[in-house]
């Protein structure tokens, strides 16, 4: 049993050592909220709130964490834990299988930065912490 949870302290020591390595920030306020207020408080902000969803601080973390999407009820917003699970990955993945992926460009939908979603799916499967 010991040897076990050496083991699993172990896992979770080296995956947060590469994304450190990465230059990955898992943290909500000074990694994840930049992204939304760069890319996605234009549209779901205080003044336009589409599919009734206000990402702009300090609104954004319990708008989504442990909270049904609206195209898919059944799926999280944000599954902490589980980026696979968590609608708002799938949307920003591209991924998703209703409605089109986000954040939403002039013509369609454009994709973030590798280095910003690799930030918010590090945040994601690090348990979504505030």
């Amino acid at each position: 049993m010991q040897k076990v949870a050496v083991l699993f302290l172990a896992g979770i020591v080296l995956i947060a050592a590469g994304a450190l390595a990465q230059g990955v920030t898992p943290g909500y306020v000074q990694g994840v909220q930049p992204i939304f207020d760069r890319e996605c408080v234009k549209c779901h902000g205080p003044k336009e709130k589409k599919a009734k969803l206000d990402l702009s601080a300090p609104e954004s973390y319990k708008a989504l964490v442990n909270v049904p999407s609206r195209e898919v009820p059944t799926t999280l917003r944000v599954k902490p834990g589980d980026p696979e699970q968590s609608y708002l990955w799938l949307k920003l993945d591209h991924r998703t299988e209703e409605g089109s992926g986000m954040p939403k460009g002039f013509f369609s939908a454009k994709r973030l930065a590798p280095k910003d979603l690799d930030v918010v799916k590090a945040w994601i499967a690090a348990g979504a912490l505030p």
